[in-house]
């Protein structure tokens, strides 16, 4: 458990950043959607760190935006397009190039456009109220006071963890400062290697939301952990420490979906993960509960069926009110209750609901400490203006890893 220090927390330490140049680690790694971010939260939970960091005399906000593969060199103001004359006549992308050798970039202009934060950067400053400068590369020239470089993720260098990245990146500022939780179980150069280089403090949404989690991991007896979403292998390691500490486990979503094949029942073409059905196997408990009855497609048409009843042509794409029922009554009886995940197919109306009355009845709930966590999630919560009614953590796979193991990589020595 991660026990942070007063010396280490940007709101005791004014004075480190005042009238210096401070690099600040966040995340804007939003669901844009036709023009639209649908989950503003995320950007709105650095606001108080914004605010604080005006004594700063120059800000820059570091930030991924998807997950592209590394186009730009560290030195480079354009893509360095002689390495990719064969992707612009249509060839696939030879390996030794600097991109994902797993993706093939017919145009990497285009795909520099897709995940660049440039587009979403008027939506950033009209939600945070202040002006903001672009940086398209490391040699670009700060002009505002507050400042966003492109797409840390474009960069050769980051997602390798490279030290001379690090380095050349910590040479912008003097003083760093972390905001970014739901990124701190990434070993990238800007979460693991820039703290090391440049002294770096917490801000106010990060400090709040370990503080969150610890609370968790100190009532482990008394919690709930609702796990829903598409894969259970990221999950994995939570489940098996909670099943030994944890009051219950309740499965939803594709996790539920590959834990009932596991477990020998027929599920149709529904979403798993086959790969990890061996492992699921082992796993004896009876604290884990899943649904028993569903909503499934099949043929274009919705029909609703309990657990034994699912056909070899039905889709699984929601829980039904039965299992809701059952969920409800364990849920009265937790003090504290982590969500993370949708427990349906959330995207289509016709599979939000068994979801949305999950979070409904949370929310309305007397006296509990209920957590929930999750890009997917939140923008669900924006939509159905629930999300007033949770306490938050802006991560999915960093709140569950910090669950599980207790410790992120912006921790590590």
């Amino acid at each position: 458990m991660i026990k942070l220090k007063k010396e280490k927390l940007l709101r005791f330490n004014q004075d480190k950043i005042k009238d210096k140049d401070v690099l600040v680690r966040v995340d804007f790694n939003v669901d844009f959607v036709k023009g639209k971010i649908l989950d503003k939260y995320r950007i709105l939970s650095i606001k108080e760190t914004i605010n604080f960091l005006k004594t700063a005399k120059r800000v820059i906000l570091i930030s991924h935006f998807g997950d592209p593969p590394s186009l730009i060199n560290m030195d480079s103001e354009r893509i360095n397009t002689d390495k990719f004359i064969h992707g612009l006549n249509g060839s696939k992308a030879d390996n030794t190039d600097n991109i994902n050798p797993y993706k093939s970039v017919q145009n990497p202009y285009k795909s520099v456009n897709k995940y660049s934060l440039k587009k979403i950067l008027p939506l950033i400053e009209k939600l945070l109220e202040i002006k903001i400068g672009f940086l398209k590369n490391l040699n670009s020239k700060p002009k505002e006071k507050f400042n966003l470089l492109e797409n840390i993720r474009l960069f050769k260098g980051e997602k390798e963890c490279d030290l001379n990245f690090a380095k050349k990146l910590s040479s912008l500022g003097e003083v760093s400062v972390f905001e970014a939780f739901s990124v701190a179980h990434r070993k990238h150069a800007s979460v693991y290697l820039l703290p090391k280089i440049l002294p770096t403090y917490y801000g106010f949404n990060f400090e709040k939301e370990i503080n969150l989690l610890n609370k968790v991991l100190k009532n482990l007896n008394s919690s709930v952990l609702v796990l829903g979403g598409a894969k259970i292998s990221t999950k994995l390691p939570l489940i098996k420490k909670f099943l030994n500490k944890a009051r219950l486990i309740i499965l939803g979503g594709g996790l539920a979906n590959t834990f009932l094949k596991a477990k020998g029942f027929e599920i149709g073409q529904s979403l798993i993960e086959e790969d990890i059905l061996e492992e699921i196997k082992k796993i004896y408990s009876p604290k884990i509960l899943v649904p028993f009855d569903f909503y499934v497609l099949n043929k274009n048409k919705v029909f609703h069926r309990f657990l034994g009843e699912i056909e070899k042509e039905d889709k699984i794409y929601d829980l039904g009110e039965e299992s809701l029922e059952v969920f409800f009554e364990e849920l009265k009886k937790a003090k504290n209750i982590v969500f993370s995940g949708p427990f349906g197919f959330v995207e289509d109306q016709r599979f939000e609901k068994g979801t949305f009355k999950l979070l409904k009845f949370l929310s309305q709930l007397k006296n509990k400490f209920v957590l929930v966590g999750g890009g997917d999630t939140l923008a669900f919560l924006e939509k159905k203006k629930l999300l007033k009614k949770f306490k938050i953590s802006t991560g999915g796979g960093a709140m569950l890893y910090y669950l599980a193991e207790e410790k992120l990589w912006t921790e590590e020595k």
